[in-house]
């Protein structure tokens, strides 16, 4: 339960009010508009805050809005809304605002109003921020999901666009409405498109703003998302008591202005949604299946879900660690030296909040493969290879797809002849031995690579000496035409 001295009446209000000096224009400027309307400015001064040394603003706008306790919740949801999958009254990408008392349901906001820009960045750098927003919040019973819950209650982080869109100054980093408690139904914003790429100042921005909606001001402690203080980069909420105010104890005075002077900010969120309870990531092998005959060198394919994100997998082959991988695809290649007989393959996933789930299977380790068809018994869509099974042209990062990076690639080679980039296999020139409509051709290094067939080499002059190519990663690389796909080296 919130501390019964941040609940707030009429009187309190007008104690706010005399300390705060600009309170009243802020009451003013959140009255009620139609759909439609431009954004209706809102000054600098009205937002409690300040600055951090590159000059951009975060804080929160006093609303005085009605709160609730943290036993009355209607909700355990944050909706993270990057604005792409909406459409604004313009028809382009972006969140369309209205003014009114703050429901996400609606995209109306007590702070706010005009159509904000949708999210600029990449999708993968998206996925980062999105994974630090959850581990920032991991030890609380909420959950953070950038699927919309569309009418479900939510309170919903806006990040996305730039200040002016919805009337701002380009100043402004983020914002929030705040009143000294939870907000219902709250909507926060962290303009991200004046810096797209910096996931861990996203982070830390979306997590101060979506407190403020809690009831969490700004504190003295440079590990805690609520400071200002901007070392270390990577911020959680910290559980110990720390000074309210932005250069020392209430300092100003207006960020006392709840009539309390301490605050734990993890002890707060932990009154608010509880402890979290955690479940472990769910493992579902695609290749190979339990029991099957396979050959040295063989694929195992994994799907991993997990309600707060993925943040690593690994494999195991007879309890020994054989490596890790961050991001999808989640394929790995067994030993080329794994002896003969049965032996036991374990997936261990682990979440963003640091809980491990495992799922283990058998197979038996046989003679090396010697055509397409000697691969069925191991998966679906399996082709041979140097006598050994991979994931063919039908399958997500097999042999022969079209790529742009190699992490895109289940053997971590991503190649480009032609102007045309494709994953790829390693293969012994001598033996030649790539499926059926591919060649190994040399990659101009000494070794071999399966290509679809129509001669040349890889990575080679057409006079066979090695030439400068531009890979796929960026940068010139000289005669070898790929690049390794990067996993974690085993713990």
């Amino acid at each position: 339960m919130m501390p019964a001295m941040r609940k707030h009446g009429l009187a309190f209000v007008a104690l706010v009010m005399s300390l705060a000096g600009t309170v009243g224009t802020v009451r003013a400027d959140i009255a009620e508009r139609g759909p439609d309307e431009p954004p209706l400015p809102v000054d600098e001064s009205s937002i409690v805050g300040r600055k951090n040394d590159q000059g951009m603003l975060t804080g929160y706008v006093f609303t005085g809005e009605v709160t609730i306790a943290g036993g009355s919740l209607n909700s355990r949801l944050i909706y993270l809304n990057n604005c792409k999958g909406e459409t604004t009254s313009t028809g382009a990408p972006g969140c369309r605002l209205t003014r009114g008392s703050n429901n996400s349901i609606t995209n109306t906001s007590s702070i706010a109003s005009g159509n904000l820009a949708a999210y600029t960045g990449s999708d993968a750098t998206w996925a980062a921020i999105l994974t630090c927003v959850r581990q920032t919040y991991a030890p609380f019973n909420v959950t953070v999901t950038d699927i919309n819950p569309g009418s479900a209650p939510h309170f919903e982080a806006m990040a996305a666009g730039l200040p002016g869109n919805i009337g701002y100054p380009s100043s402004v980093g983020g914002v929030s409405p705040f009143s000294c408690g939870i907000i219902q139904n709250a909507i926060s914003f962290s303009f991200l498109n004046a810096n797209p790429s910096n996931v861990n100042q996203a982070c830390y921005i979306i997590a101060q703003e979506t407190a403020h909606a809690f009831g969490l001001s700004h504190e003295m402690l440079a590990a805690d998302p609520m400071t200002y203080i901007q070392n270390p980069p990577v911020k959680r909420f910290q559980n110990q008591l720390a000074c309210i105010g932005t250069q020392g104890c209430c300092q100003p005075q207006q960020e006392c202005q709840c009539g309390v002077q301490m605050q734990n900010s993890y002890q707060e969120l932990m009154d608010i949604f509880g402890p979290s309870t955690p479940t472990p990531p769910v493992i579902t092998f695609e290749t190979p299946m339990n029991g099957a005959n396979v050959s040295a060198g063989f694929v195992v394919r994994v799907a991993v879900a997990d309600d707060q994100g993925v943040a690593s997998v690994e494999l195991l082959i007879d309890n020994n660690p054989i490596g890790s991988i961050l991001t999808p695809p989640y394929a790995f290649n067994a030993p080329a030296s794994i002896t003969p007989g049965t032996h036991m393959v374990t997936v261990r996933a682990t979440d963003t909040g640091g809980t491990a789930g495992t799922a283990s299977i058998t197979v038996n380790v046989g003679d090396p493969c010697t055509s397409d068809s000697s691969c069925s018994s191991q998966g679906a869509g399996l082709v041979c290879v140097d006598g050994r099974c991979v994931p063919g042209s039908d399958q997500p990062g097999g042999l022969g797809t079209t790529c742009n990076a190699a992490t895109e690639c289940v053997s971590g080679l991503c190649a480009t002849k032609d102007g045309e980039n494709r994953c790829t296999e390693n293969c012994d020139l001598a033996a030649n031995a790539c499926p059926d409509g591919y060649e190994c051709l040399s990659n101009g290094a000494g070794g071999g690579l399966c290509w679809s067939s129509g001669g040349g080499c890889l990575g080679c002059s057409s006079g066979g000496g090695p030439q400068p190519i531009l890979p796929i990663a960026g940068g010139v690389l000289m005669a070898l035409v790929l690049v390794r796909r990067r996993r974690a080296t085993p713990g």
